[in-house]
This record gives structure tokens, C-alpha cells and sequence, in this order.
């Protein structure tokens, strides 16, 4: 029964049906907000810095995916093929574009690696280790970027266009506040004392604000047990070269956005551009909605787009917000519901 509930589960997590509402909620905002625009869009001359653009965008998408691919591999201790890791690097990444961003695709990522052939202790441990990374990344990445702009960089003048209109300052370091506790707490969890962190937290959650969602720390405690064991007497270059593929990945991933505004900008301001997507990500961390489709095509005008005006026209920022998207968002709709059906046939269902 268990076993065809995950099943179950599974397939309808990675559903391709799913992918039709994120996907014309994304372009139908697109639209709505640059549908004037476009109408006096000239269009994009080919010529070198376009070329250099396309090459170098696309190098990120693929030096974000590779490295991920290698951390997984790494993760894994080689006991999933490169085939494995890319399959699973690619429907983990459609399983989030298909989950509301506040929720995120890890549990379907646990149901993926045991496809896979990981063992349940594994595929937990992995996904719990993954999570740290991206978090510690994100920890890392504010005050390093600080070294090269001020605060105010981070954030837009003008938040009209938001779901709220004052506060953006406050939720970004209320954001990362939040990221270095629950780093906090998984480094404790996995490396101190998992029944101990347990315990802590289940304090914690008797709240009465947080007592509805006291139920899952057991949950969490075992899923913590059962990862601390399996990293255990792990070696430095395990470490290492996990943690470095993951700062790979996420550079690369700001560092899209960047290699696009070569197409349409002589000068680009880099370190503000990569400011702006750092504050941007907590706002798109409390979308509703898969993928955050819709919240992140409104918030982009209001975050990235002041540090490009009046260099670009609206209409070549609607270019650039359709692009990005393209290459962040939409690349991984179409490749996982290509990959979902024979990968659904060919994996264990165990």
C-alpha cells in the first residue's frame, strides 16, 4: 500500500497537466504588463554582443545544471550514474516549477532519488544536505555582494507594482535572518545532536503561534536521525567538493540574468544587478504560486528593472524578463515533461 501511495504520489507530483496554469500565468502577466510595449518593439539587431550574450547565457544554464548534477553525484557517494543524476537534477527542478515556491519540491525530491535506486536514509540525508548548501550559499553570497555595493542597492525605490507596497528592507533582513537560523538548526540536526535539536524545537513549536505545525517536528527529528547516520566519518573532499559545486551552481545562476543584459546594455552594473536578485529571492521564496509564476514577472520590473532604465526601453525589459524566465523557469517545463513518462516506465517503483 505504502508502495503505491509513493507511487501515486510521484505521478501526480510531476503531473505534465500541472505545467499549463504556472505557464500562462507567467506569459499572461508578461503580457499584461508589456503589452504596450511590445507594440513598438523594434526588435533586436544581430550582431556580436548578441552572440556573446546567447553563448554566454546559455553557458550558465549549463554550468548551473552540470554542477548540480556533480553535486548530486557526489551526494549519492557514485551510487547514481550520470544518466541518474541528470534525470534527477531535471525532475527535481520540474517538481519545484510545478510547487508553490513556499512549499518547494523536496519532498518530491526524496521520491526521485528512491526511484532511483537510493535508499530512503540517503535520499532524505542527500535532499536535507542540499537544502543546507543553498541556504549557506545564500548567507555567504549578502556579504560578500555588500563588499561591492551599499544596502540600499539591494532593494527597489518604487514597490507600487508589489503585492505590498513598504517593508521590502525589513522582509530581506527578516529573510536572512531566517536563512542563518535554519542553517543554524540543520548544521545542529545533522552534526550535533538530531534527537537533541528535536527536543529544542519541539519546544519551540508548543507556541501558540506555531502549535498547529507541532506535529511535524517528530517527523523532522526522524528525517534528521536518519541523515546524521548517513554522514557520518564523511571525508573533506566529500564536503568540498559537494559545497564548491553548489557555490558553482547558484553563481551561475544570478550570473544568467547578467550574461542576457550583454544583448542589451554596453555597460552593465553586475554587482547591483546580483544585489537586486538576492533581495528579489526572498520575495519569490513567499510565492503562492508554482515557481513563483506570475509574482516573479511582477516583482522583476520593480526590483531589476530601475537599474536598467533608461538605458533599455520597457519593451526590451519585457524582452529580458521573458528571456530570463526562459532560461530559469520555462527550460525546465519542457524538459521534465519530456523526460516524466519514460523515466516513470524505466524507474524503480520501490
Amino acid at each position: 500500500m505504502l508502495q503505491n501511495g509513493n507511487e501515486q504520489n510521484t505521478k501526480k507530483g510531476l503531473s505534465r497537466i500541472k505545467l499549463l496554469l504556472p505557464t500562462f500565468l507567467s506569459l499572461g502577466v508578461i503580457y499584461y504588463l508589456f503589452k504596450d510595449d511590445f507594440s513598438q518593439f523594434e526588435g533586436v539587431v544581430f550582431n556580436g554582443n548578441v552572440a556573446i550574450a546567447l553563448v554566454a547565457a546559455l553557458n550558465m544554464v549549463f554550468i548551473r545544471d552540470a554542477a548540480y548534477v556533480v553535486r548530486l553525484k557526489i551526494l549519492s557517494l557514485g551510487k547514481l550514474s550520470w544518466k541518474g543524476s541528470f534525470n534527477a537534477v531535471m525532475l527535481w527542478e520540474f517538481a519545484s516549477a510545478l510547487t508553490p515556491t513556499v512549499i518547494g519540491g523536496s519532498a518530491f525530491a526524496v521520491l526521485i532519488l528512491k526511484r532511483e535506486g537510493i535508499n530512503i536514509g540517503r535520499s532524505v540525508a542527500t535532499v536535507i544536505v542540499t537544502a543546507l548548501m543553498d541556504e549557506l550559499f545564500y548567507v555567504l553570497a549578502v556579504p560578500t555582494v555588500l563588499l561591492f555595493v551599499s544596502l540600499d542597492s539591494f532593494f527597489p525605490h518604487n514597490t507600487s507594482n508589489l503585492w505590498f507596497e513598504s517593508g521590502v528592507q525589513t522582509l530581506f533582513i527578516g529573510g536572512y535572518i531566517l536563512t542563518c537560523t535554519i542553517s543554524l538548526i540543520i548544521i545542529s540536526a545533522l552534526f550535533i545532536s538530531p534527537r537533541g535539536t528535536g527536543k529544542i524545537i519541539g519546544l519551540l513549536f508548543k507556541l501558540p503561534f506555531l502549535n498547529k505545525w507541532s506535529y511535524k517536528v517528530d517527523d523532522w527529528t526522524e528525517d534528521w536521525a536518519l541523515a546524521s547516520d548517513n554522514l557520518k566519518c564523511r571525508s573533506f573532499q566529500f564536503w568540498a567538493g559537494a559545497f564548491g559545486s553548489t557555490l558553482l551552481s547558484w553563481t551561475a545562476r544570478f550570473l544568467t540574468l547578467n550574461a542576457i543584459l550583454i544583448a542589451f546594455m554596453e555597460s552593465i552594473p553586475h554587482a547591483e544587478i546580483i544585489a537586486k536578485q538576492l533581495a528579489m529571492w526572498i520575495v519569490m521564496l513567499l510565492s503562492p504560486t508554482p515557481g513563483s509564476s506570475g509574482i516573479a514577472e511582477v516583482a522583476f520590473p520593480t526590483f531589476i528593472g530601475p537599474a536598467l532604465i533608461p538605458a533599455i526601453s520597457m519593451a526590451a525589459l519585457g524582452g529580458v524578463v521573458l528571456i530570463w524566465r526562459t532560461l530559469t523557469y520555462f527550460i525546465y517545463l519542457i524538459i521534465g515533461s519530456i523526460l516524466v513518462p519514460g523515466w516513470l516506465a524505466n524507474t524503480s517503483r520501490t
